[in-house]
């Protein structure tokens, strides 16, 4: 099963990023000094990269109003619009899919091993599906980097991927988030220190 993750790379985050996304070249607007925010999570469909997730921002605790006046999502305070987290949220899930090639090796690995019943070649091609899906948060993180560099850090924010309920500053899970597994998209303020 080790040598499996070398057939299998997926979607490469210079693949997708080529071309750049629109958003890249749009700097951020001059002037407005970007405020700090609340964590953010946008929880994923499943427990694999590939399910993805659902392109709506994350939402914000609390969101509503101050007396008349209502309280804006973060990403218009910093300039990301519905169409910038629309393309990051497609990458993210290009980037953890499998892609055809990966389906195929996974599908041809029991033909390769003389003497493997149907039964124990299903159980051989899940077992390798499962391996490449796992090896996936590498490609999906170095796209998630890209993203930071060159959209969302100038713009005061950082998105990290994560794995089940995020973890305090001790490294402990809120017990009530429950025990799930899913991926997270983790969204915080950063204040930005330009290179």
């Amino acid at each position: 099963m080790g040598h499996v993750k070398n057939f299998a790379p997926g979607k490469a985050p210079k693949k997708l990023l080529d071309p750049p996304p629109e958003s890249f070249a749009r700097s951020p607007p001059l002037g407005p000094s970007y405020g700090p925010f609340p964590l953010l999570l946008l929880v994923g469909k499943g427990t694999t990269l590939d399910r993805g997730f659902n392109y709506a921002p994350p939402e914000l605790p609390g969101l509503g109003t101050v007396g008349a006046v209502p309280v804006p999502h973060p990403f218009v305070d910093h300039d990301v619009n519905e169409q910038d987290w629309r393309r990051f949220v497609h990458d993210v899930r290009l980037a953890g899919s499998l892609s055809p090639m990966n389906r195929v090796v996974a599908g041809l690995a029991p033909l390769a091993l003389p003497g493997v019943g149907i039964i124990f070649g299903f159980f051989i091609v899940k077992g390798i599906d499962s391996v490449v899906k796992r090896n996936k948060k590498g490609p999906v993180s170095q796209l998630i980097d890209h993203w930071n560099h060159f959209f969302f850090h100038p713009r005061c924010i950082h998105v990290s991927i994560s794995q089940g309920p995020p973890k305090d500053r001790n490294g402990n899970r809120d017990p009530a988030m429950g025990k799930d597994s899913k991926w997270r998209l983790v969204v915080t303020y950063r204040a930005y220190v330009p290179e």
